[in-house]
């Protein structure tokens, strides 16, 4: 009978983690960029001015989650090419979200979001910051938690976008 040797790296009579390998490494790797480029997009969509359009946050915000999650990608030694969709999108949809939300509690309390600045403290913004940085803190540690926070943001933007809609509904004007 022949005697089969162990692989390198593992003791004989080893038996691995059904999910260890590289797929899996890929995949938390991809969690922790995914929930790093949410914490850049959380901490730019809330500092940015209200009065900035949707779309100039998602610019801003898409390559600062390109650079996060690239950062992650490269610290495991996986390939760099999906830090880019994952980032950007992460970062984008985390900033329009926030700052949706953000502008929305400022018309709330009476505030003009006009003239709300960009580096005005305020408890609402130390509060967004210290969520980003849960959220990171939470993918380093948990990578799948960023999945998580994504799948929440995605309702908020919905749930949002579905209220807005509905605003209006009693107010057409029947010729």
């Amino acid at each position: 009978m022949a005697r089969v040797l162990p692989k390198p790296g593992r003791r004989a009579g080893h038996v691995p983690v059904a999910f260890a390998g590289p797929i899996m490494d890929a995949f938390l790797a991809i969690c922790q960029g995914l929930g790093l480029a949410l914490a850049a997009g959380l901490a730019i969509g809330v500092v940015v001015p209200p009065i900035m359009p949707g779309w100039g946050a998602a610019v801003g915000a898409a390559p600062l989650g390109v650079l996060a999650c690239l950062a992650a990608l490269s610290g495991a030694d996986e390939p760099a090419w999906p830090a880019v969709p994952v980032g950007a999108l992460a970062g984008a949809l985390a900033a329009l979200v926030v700052r949706d939300v953000v502008a929305g509690a400022a018309r709330r309390q009476g505030e003009d979001p006009s003239e709300l600045s960009a580096g005005q403290p305020g408890t609402l913004t130390a509060i967004v910051i210290v969520a980003a940085v849960l959220v990171a803190l939470l993918s380093l540690l948990l990578p799948p938690v960023s999945l998580i926070v994504l799948g929440a943001l995605a309702w908020l933007a919905t749930a949002r976008r579905r209220r807005a809609g509905r605003k209006y509904e009693g107010l057409r004007v029947l010729r």
